[in-house]
Formats: C-alpha cells, sequence, structure tokens
C-alpha cells in the first residue's frame, strides 16, 4: 500500500482536542464493521472525556502524523515512555486514510523510535479492526479477554511483540 509522504512530531496539549475529534470519527465511523451500537458509542464517548483522554494522549510518548501538504492530522500513536516492555497505548488513523498503509507506517514510526530509546518488546491490546495490522507488524496473539468499557461489554487480544 502506498499513501502521501507526511511529518512525523510529538504531541501537544495543543493537540488533544483535534485527537480527540478523530478518534471519536475512528469509532463512530469503523466500530459498526465489527461492533453493536451501544459497543460504537461506548467506545466513541472516550473522547468526550476530557481529562481521561488527555491522560491517554500526554501521559505516552505520543507522535502524531500530518498531512505534508496542510499539515491535517492523518493519525497519532502512543508508547510508554520508559522501559524494555513497552506498552502501545493508542493508534488511530484518520477515517478517510484507513487501510492505506498509514497505520502500519504510524506503528513502524513508533516502534522504532521506541527501539532507538532501549525497549526490546511491545505489547498492546487490540481491536478486531487493529489486530491484522498488529499481526503483520510481527506481534503474536497471547490472548482474549471480554471485559467493559464505558459500561459495555467488548473481547479484547493481547498481542506482543519480542
Amino acid at each position: 500500500m502506498t499513501f502521501a509522504p507526511f511529518n512525523w512530531r510529538p504531541a501537544s496539549a495543543t493537540d488533544v482536542p483535534v485527537l480527540a475529534a478523530l478518534y471519536r470519527d475512528a469509532a463512530q465511523q469503523s466500530g459498526p464493521l465489527v461492533y453493536t451500537l451501544e459497543q460504537t458509542r461506548a467506545w466513541a464517548s472516550f473522547a468526550g472525556d476530557v481529562a481521561a483522554f488527555r491522560n491517554y494522549v500526554l501521559g505516552a510518548d505520543t507522535w502524531i502524523a500530518e498531512r505534508a501538504t496542510d499539515l491535517s492530522v492523518l493519525g497519532f500513536c502512543g508508547v510508554s515512555a520508559e522501559g524494555e516492555l513497552r506498552e502501545v497505548h493508542s493508534l488511530y488513523v484518520t477515517p478517510p486514510v484507513t487501510r492505506q498503509g498509514v497505520g502500519s507506517e504510524i506503528l513502524r514510526r513508533t516502534l522504532q523510535r521506541a527501539e532507538s530509546t532501549g525497549a526490546t518488546r511491545f505489547a498492546a491490546w487490540v481491536t478486531p479492526l487493529s489486530r491484522p495490522l498488529f499481526l503483520a507488524a510481527g506481534f503474536e496473539w497471547t490472548r482474549t479477554v471480554s471485559e467493559p468499557f464505558a459500561g459495555t461489554l467488548f473481547e479484547r487480544y493481547r498481542v506482543e511483540r519480542g
């Protein structure tokens, strides 16, 4: 898959509202492909919790992909900032560029950046939507759990690499 080049930069507090909107849009547009309406609403609702979403972005080493031509945000990915084992906390792309290789490239850059600072292993909790992308990046599916989020039961998958 090919995509237009993008700029890569760390997220800042001023980016949080834009990333929350991207997250909400991704959940609302992609969620119905694999989730019920109730699950999709629960997933998208996280973007409205301003304090929690801010911590989600700024509490990790989160980087943003911006379209080189107009600086519009294409996606973001956050990973824990320290240790040999890094947890990938987020990986989202704006719906218009879904399935165009942007998410794979964002994940590749994120893992490469973490490896350059000492990471040797990675793990993530992924959805049915992101699981194929992580498996293609060398992660292995280690277990499945069903847990509530925002009062709604979700099935999630643990993946690990390294």
